[in-house]
């Protein structure tokens, strides 16, 4: 004659409350899976992002577009532009750093079917050969061809406070905003970066320009998070057979 099972032992068995606990403890891991993956397609996003080549020019208007906030994924890479250089807009903006020494930047505004784009065109270590360069290239013919600008697209520099100068009027930003104001009449669209020019200017030196640096730590905190979710939905398991365990445990105790 067999033995009567224990009362919690029959008790013990799957009931409803015990289902539904099971079924939720599913749901949740089951989301907390889905935001496992998410984190990784995340993570393969942002690496691809960060993969591209900025040494390999291309067209700007691939990558930005005139009269629009200056995206991430353009600021800092190689760029081609097709466009004209307005004499008319030459400005000497000072306080330039260039290999280590201070001097200026003679810049000025290309002009192309998409848009205007300020351009600096070299650097020099005074104001006066700054000066004195940008009132001959002033007075060259305007030339209406379009020509391809080569150069590294950046981001612009944020206004500074004035500081003691013999002349206040003085620009020593790289502020796209201020050279907008101090342009002549500028009926097109501007683009929110500028373009450090490869060309070479009689008179002036090339302007040194280096890949930005590509940061992959989110990629590694978006795997990290990725690999929190998974636990944690292991966890929402774990934590109801925990229970139901703890509930076999007192009623065998009970018995």
């Amino acid at each position: 004659m067999s033995a009567t099972p224990p009362q919690s032992m029959r008790q013990l068995a799957f009931t409803p409350r015990w289902i539904a606990m099971l079924v939720l403890a599913l749901i949740v891991a089951a989301v907390f899976a889905w935001l496992g993956k998410w984190q990784v397609e995340r993570a393969i996003i942002q690496g691809a992002k960060d993969s591209y080549d900025t040494e390999v020019a291309v067209a700007l208007d691939t990558i930005a577009t005139p009269a629009s906030p200056l995206k991430s994924d353009a600021a800092g890479r190689r760029v081609t532009f097709d466009a004209t250089l307005d004499p008319a807009s030459l400005i000497v903006v000072g306080n330039r750093s260039n290999d280590g020494a201070i001097g200026c930047w003679v810049t000025g505004r290309l002009v192309g079917n998409s848009g205007a784009l300020a351009v600096a065109l070299g650097w020099a270590p005074t104001m006066a050969e700054c000066v004195a360069t940008a009132d001959e290239m002033s007075g060259e013919p305007v030339i209406q061809a379009l020509v391809t600008w080569t150069g590294r697209y950046a981001p612009p520099e944020m206004p500074e406070a004035p500081g003691v100068s013999p002349d206040p009027t003085q620009l020593n930003y790289m502020s796209v905003a201020a050279l907008y104001n101090l342009w002549p009449d500028s009926p097109s669209p501007v683009y929110a970066g500028y373009l450090i020019a490869e060309t070479d200017v009689p008179g002036l030196a090339r302007i040194s320009s280096t890949p930005p640096i590509t940061d992959a730590s989110l990629n590694l905190l978006n795997v990290f998070y990725a690999v929190e979710w998974v636990v944690f939905a292991g966890g929402a398991v774990f934590l109801w057979w925990r229970l139901l365990r703890d509930d076999f445990e007192r009623r065998t105790e009970a018995d």
